[in-house]
């Protein structure tokens, strides 16, 4: 048999390898994902698990319902955080993401991610209701309420009060996920992807604000509280502004 035949044989079987598996990769989600959202996913967590040696620890009832509104939070220690983020928790989730952080050339990637661009100025206001309408459709949305990636490491910044503006006037259950061991020597946001690491996620159970009387600072307070808990990290005084929520939870704060 030639060499072009053989490599014809391996590609047909890499191909419907991808196509069996991302379906039942698929399956895995809430709700089901199609069959190349599937394919992409699998191929994106065999990254998260080759690159990253990505781990996921989720707290009993963490998945059980994982139907929006709902919001995700995490904190920020790297730039590929919201990758491996998504790829942890097995819902689609539309991140927030500063609109200077956005990569020409790569519409096709923001649009298949959903990515909701946030401008760091008034004219944020724009994208935060494209992630209020998400919301009311009942849909998932990620945001790091920190606002900047944590310096240095295993060091808590304060929560800003935008994430409690966005919790309190959505209604959305809180998804809180914590991260460590990402690249944080990683030059910036873009590098972190190449970076190699030993990644652990823990995804904690919804928290349902509805009802709590909190205010929007009560709600980001409680949180940063919680986060301190379950990690027993220490609180730093400031961070790395490398990528989306410092502009996000700015325009939140303008609308509060």
């Amino acid at each position: 048999m030639g060499i072009v035949l053989w490599v014809i044989l391996i590609l047909i079987t890499v191909i419907l390898a991808g196509v069996v598996g991302g379906k039942t990769y698929g399956k895995k989600w809430m709700p089901e994902l199609n069959h190349l959202d599937g394919i992409l996913y699998l191929f994106g967590f065999g990254y998260a698990r080759g690159m990253h040696d990505l781990m996921v620890d989720a707290e009993d009832g963490a998945f059980d319902d994982l139907g929006g509104p709902m919001i995700v939070v995490s904190n920020h220690t790297a730039g590929v955080d919201p990758i491996l983020v998504s790829l942890a928790v097995p819902t689609k989730i539309r991140w927030l993401m500063a609109d200077d952080m956005r990569i020409r050339g790569m519409g096709w990637f923001w649009n298949w991610a959903g990515v909701i661009f946030i401008a760091r100025n008034r004219h944020g206001r724009t994208g935060l209701r494209k992630a209020r309408k998400h919301l009311d459709d009942g849909g998932v949305i990620g945001i790091f309420p920190e606002g900047k990636i944590e310096r240095p490491a295993k060091q808590l910044l304060r929560f800003a009060p935008g994430v409690g503006v966005l919790v309190k006037r959505s209604g959305a259950r809180v998804l809180p996920v914590i991260i460590e061991g990402t690249p944080t020597e990683a030059a910036n946001a873009w590098d972190s992807l190449w970076t190699r690491s030993n990644t652990r996620i823990r995804v904690m159970k919804p928290i349902d604000y509805k009802d709590s009387g909190m205010t929007n600072a009560e709600i980001a307070e409680d949180l940063h509280q919680r986060y301190q808990a379950w990690t027993g990290w220490g609180e730093c005084a400031q961070g790395v502004i490398e990528d989306a929520d410092d502009g996000a939870l700015g325009a939140v704060r303008q609308i509060a």
